[in-house]
């Protein structure tokens, strides 16, 4: 800033008798006035502006050039922009999955009607030409929606590929009565639901079972049959399927992984009832064993530890005790391309086990894969 203090003077007398003397003084004093302040702001002014630069200059400094490393010199990376799950870039992407309508099937065999139910990923309709692994899931009516929040999490944050899941199991409307059901879908063929020995003792005192139709077989076969053949024809999915059971519908699990072992690449095993039908399971598992020197799967089986103590009615079930004896029965059978991951999961009860266990078998198990 430029400022121009010129001095007035008054020519009333003659020439060197300048009048008006005090009026020039004041004048003067008020130019050195003005003066000062202009130079102080300008000062100001200007300690504001080196001020900015300098930040400025820091700033991109910092964006541009990284600190070197501690000990080798190099520099560091430098930053790299935050990338989405592919499912999830651009505008119109969804961001969680859909469900379809749900729709019933009554296979032969059976006096009533299972429920069906299908999610699709949240990149389905954007990909038209992709394949999509897939999760089956029992007990559809309790478990639907958890594996799906679950995948719903997983996938969002890249740790899995996306996926379609199927889940059979009683329309939610028939209630309790309607749940019950599995039971017989689940249970191999035998004539009792209780365990061998001590656990079929204990059981018939505290549980006391009532009879049922155990209908596992033609459960199985509807659903790697009939079932999987109409919704591959109207579903893009791939080779690749997971089943996962809880509970009884663990034991069903582990019944098909050693009855129907191709039809699935993965098994989720999650506190199987394995003592079930005079220990049915292990039968199984010794007949194959006699006939194969392989098991070409990934299964996850855990149960909470809590499953021990908890609940009369849950221990006699020795579902972690079951877990445990076909771990180490299978381990000792030296699989060359088996993949077998068991988990006893601290603090976690018969129903709060099942989300921890999902969230860690989804991506060991696609890891696997």
């Amino acid at each position: 800033m430029t400022v121009i203090c010129a001095e007035s003077h008054r020519s009333d007398g003659p020439a060197g008798n300048a009048t008006g003397s005090d009026d020039s003084g004041d004048q003067a004093g008020a130019c050195r006035r003005r003066l000062s302040r202009a130079s102080g702001f300008a000062a100001s002014q200007l300690w504001r502006f080196l001020t900015a630069l300098l930040v400025t200059t820091l700033v991109v400094t910092v964006a541009v050039t990284k600190p070197a490393r501690a000990g080798d010199g190099s520099p560091e990376p430098a930053a790299q922009p935050v990338q989405l799950p592919e499912h999830l870039s651009g505008k119109t992407a969804r961001l969680t999955m859909s469900f379809e309508e749900p729709f019933e099937r009554q296979p032969d065999g059976f006096d009533y009607a299972h429920e069906v139910r299908v999610a699709l990923p949240a990149s389905y309709e954007r990909y038209p030409d992709r394949a999509y692994p897939v999760i089956w899931v029992m007990d559809g009516d309790l478990m639907l929606h958890m594996v799906v929040g679950v995948l719903n999490l997983l996938t969002f944050g890249g740790d899995v590929p996306e996926m379609i899941v199927v889940s059979v199991g009683s329309p939610p409307e028939l209630g309790i009565h309607g749940h019950l059901r599995r039971l017989t879908n689940f249970s191999p063929p035998g004539d009792s639901y209780y365990g061998p020995g001590l656990i079929g003792e204990l059981q018939r005192e505290i549980v006391q079972f009532p009879e049922f139709p155990h209908k596992g077989d033609k459960f199985q076969a509807f659903l790697v049959g009939s079932l999987r053949d109409e919704l591959s024809e109207r579903y893009r999915m791939s080779e690749e399927h997971t089943l996962f059971g809880h509970s009884s519908g663990g034991m069903f699990a582990g019944y098909t992984l050693f009855t129907r072992t191709e039809a699935f690449s993965s098994y989720i095993i999650g506190s199987p009832y394995l003592y079930a039908v005079d220990g049915a399971v292990f039968k199984y598992e010794k007949s194959y064993a006699s006939n194969h020197d392989d098991l070409p799967v990934s299964v996850f089986i855990g149960a909470g530890d809590k499953e021990i103590s908890d609940s009369e009615h849950i221990a006699t079930g020795g579902l972690v005790s079951s877990m445990a004896l076909l771990s180490e029965r299978v381990r000792l059978r030296r699989y060359p391309s088996l993949q077998w991951t068991s988990r006893i999961y601290s603090g976690e009860d018969h129903g709060t086990v099942v989300p921890r266990l999902l969230m860690e078998a989804i991506p060991k198990l696609s890891a696997a894969d």
